[in-house]
């Protein structure tokens, strides 16, 4: 067994945890054929397994010394050991829709937290795990050099859109966030090639974002899309994409919200803004400090105090 997967929870403690949250504990630790036999657990837990382990590495495509890591890995003796703690795998579900799976109604509110700071640590372990090199360096670059910076998103992801506009302003640079997609439209056949152009959606799945990057390439400027599907309508639309972690589990587009979604996304930016700030190196660095004067000294006349951001 890979040691990097021992060493993220006692064993004795995944004992007594049911299946979801042992893959949810271990998701982040699991290789790429590894996290294909813990999807196909997650979306068939509460369900009997009578395939042999030969069969079912057949069906995955994976080999069997792979599907016996994940059960060790798991906290389970062996194959067999885990396939029969697959039919109890679930236990009574939230009717929320997009609710971690991990989360259930029972739940105290402690153990809600808990969970919750588990997923989350998980969303951006996932993300970091998932990250291309290349791609960053390209959008970082882009970026750097940006006469003007767009954010589009609808929903959850217009927030981070929000924010990201927020923090790359107050650096000096030129940038604005839309939300809806009659304006998305129009900024984005009105781009010019040395803008940048970047689309958020958790799912890919968004017609706007997708318009909008495809509009915006179209320009000549660089279309940067941050989704967790690499084969969605808004990542086909982008030149560059940057990846953000899924849970792996069906979700229903526009319903409720993909809370380690959100937090992946706000992760990725923050490694632009990071990363481009350094790039820009002095002319970002006044741009901050003549911003936070500024604002101190605005709170300051009025009385107010200095804002918390």
């Amino acid at each position: 067994m890979d040691q990097s997967m021992a060493d993220v929870r006692p064993l004795a403690d995944l004992k007594q945890s049911d299946l979801l949250e042992r893959i949810q504990e271990r998701y982040g630790t699991l290789r790429k054929s590894e996290r294909i036999v813990a999807d196909f657990l997650r979306n068939n837990a509460g369900r009997r397994l009578d395939s042999s382990i030969t069969e079912l590495g057949r069906t995955l495509g994976v080999s069997e010394a792979t599907i016996s890591r994940v059960s060790r890995a798991l906290g389970y003796d062996g194959y067999p050991d885990m396939k029969l703690s697959l039919a109890e795998g679930t236990r009574s579900r939230s009717s929320f829709v997009n609710l971690p799976l991990e989360i259930e109604d029972g739940d105290s509110l402690i153990t809600i937290s808990s969970k919750l700071a588990n997923l989350l640590i998980a969303g951006t372990d996932g993300t970091q795990r998932m990250l291309d090199a290349h791609r960053l360096e390209l959008a970082v670059e882009a970026l750097r050099k940006a006469r003007r910076i767009i954010f589009v998103g609808v929903g959850g992801a217009a927030a981070i859109c929000d924010e990201a506009a927020h923090m790359f302003m107050k650096a000096g640079f030129d940038a604005t966030s839309y939300r809806d997609g009659y304006t998305q439209t129009i900024v984005a056949a009105t781009l010019k090639p040395d803008d940048v152009m970047v689309g958020i959606s958790h799912t890919g799945t968004t017609e706007t974002v997708a318009d909008a990057l495809l509009l915006a390439r179209g320009t000549g400027a660089t279309a940067i899309a941050i989704t967790s599907s690499t084969a969605s309508d808004v990542a086909k639309a982008a030149d560059v994409v940057l990846t953000t972690w899924s849970a792996g589990q069906q979700l229903v587009p526009l319903h409720g919200d993909f809370l380690e979604g959100r937090v992946s996304q706000l992760f990725l930016i923050d490694i632009l803004y990071v990363g481009t700030l350094f790039r820009v190196g002095e002319k970002s660095a006044k741009a901050l400090q003549s911003t936070g004067e500024a604002l101190e000294k605005h709170y300051r006349h009025r009385g107010k105090g200095t804002p918390e951001n």
